[in-house]
């Protein structure tokens, strides 16, 4: 039956957090208000299962640290009843990134044996769906707020995302069957579209245009702010790779690597998806923190010459992070994956802006900079005309 379909899904808030001064702040303000939450680390000795997958992913692909700084923090304590609300896993991880001073804020959770139609509607209003807790029923946007309001995050979120990943789709055995025969249905997973079946197959097809892959099992596909992650485990052709990399990994390092054993974790972390996913959303919720810092930028400009020099001086400085962290990601840092994320997302064109915004603020802090020392020169100017007087005067 096709729709017998095991997924994970991932709704992800970004926000440009102004209330941190540093990551040691806010690790201290999370232990504060929520004292039973697990602070990862990719190095300590973690026991929830979730987090020794995100640690087996990140020592197997990353070498053991991300190319960021991040302080992540699992809320497991806040959890539905998972019985009821039909899910097989839950997991909430709260993440702040204090180089570019954003935080994010996730749920993860695992359904096994559902239905397109079911998977349609949680892309439609799935962070609006509510499920039942110890002290009431919420929904994923909801505990967003409330979680923000407890640790001092006032803003609305900046950017939302996301991910669905699926470890079985009906009888399918590969991406290839699956593109062939069911990109339509695929098409209404990514977008929420329950009429999937009755759009013609080139719309369908171009909304999937945007694809990454690295092995025949697996592939991910970028829409909008929506990503779908079709991961085959336990299919034929995935279980000979599993024996191609125990044999490989023991007849060359003694043993295999448990990254490939793996199995389903609804917290999206298997083949860093999850990280690739996050850094890309993290980069385009700064960019836009950016680009809204400069409305209120312009807003400011009869203040006095101090304040505005360090308006200006703190637009630049977060524009310039922004650029370098674009070039240095396109060079080499993310590949392939994160590569397509980023052009999915658009972020070359709204780059170009970022750019001629410096041009136009290396401009404006030149003007400010010569009105100062103009305005310095006259005041300068009168005041020695006056001492010549009054030097006159006393001479009289």
């Amino acid at each position: 039956m096709i729709d017998s379909i095991n997924a994970n899904i991932t709704h992800a808030y970004y926000y440009d957090a102004n209330g941190f001064s540093s990551g040691e702040d806010f690790a201290a303000k999370v232990k504060k208000v929520f004292p039973e939450a697990f602070l990862y680390d990719v190095d300590g000795e973690m026991s929830h299962p979730y987090l020794k997958d995100m640690q087996t992913v990140e020592k197997f692909l990353h070498g053991g640290g991300q190319t960021y700084k991040v302080y992540r923090f699992f809320l497991t304590h806040l959890t539905p009843d998972i019985e009821k609300a039909g899910l097989s896993g839950w997991c909430i991880m709260l993440a702040y990134f204090p180089e570019s001073n954003i935080t994010a804020l996730s749920f993860h959770y695992g359904i096994k044996d559902t239905t397109t139609d079911n998977l349609i509607a949680i892309r439609q209003s799935g962070d609006g769906r509510k499920y039942k807790f110890e002290n009431g029923e919420f929904s994923c946007f909801e505990l967003a707020e409330i979680i923000c309001r407890k640790i001092g995050i006032k803003e609305k979120f900046c950017e939302h995302s996301y991910l669905c990943e699926i470890t079985k789709l009906g009888e399918y055995k590969t991406i290839e069957e699956i593109e062939e025969k069911e990109s339509k249905r695929l098409y209404g997973i990514i977008t929420g579209d329950e009429g999937y079946a009755f759009v013609p197959a080139e719309l369908a097809k171009d909304r999937l245009s945007n694809t990454w892959s690295s092995r025949e099992f697996m592939n991910i596909y970028a829409f909008g702010q929506a990503f779908l992650f079709i991961n085959l485990i336990g299919t034929p052709i995935h279980n000979d790779y599993l024996n191609r990399q125990t044999e490989y990994g023991t007849k060359t390092y003694g043993s295999c690597n448990p990254y490939f054993f793996m199995g389903d974790c609804p917290l999206t972390v298997n083949h860093g998806i999850l990280f690739s996913v996050e850094f890309v959303m993290m980069l385009k919720a700064l960019i836009n923190s950016v680009l809204e810092y400069q409305s209120e930028y312009t807003k400011k400009s009869f203040v006095s010459y101090y304040q505005r020099i360090r308006t200006t001086r703190e637009f630049r400085r977060k524009i310039i992070m922004v650029l370098e962290k674009v070039e240095k990601t396109e060079i080499s840092e993310i590949g392939q994956l994160s590569s397509m994320l980023l052009e999915s997302q658009h972020i070359a064109p709204i780059v170009d802006q970022v750019k001629y915004l410096l041009e136009l603020l290396e401009g404006d802090l030149s003007l400010v900079y010569s009105e100062h020392n103009n305005l310095l020169v006259t005041i300068l100017t009168v005041l020695g005309l006056l001492l010549a007087v009054w030097q006159v005067i006393l001479a009289l």
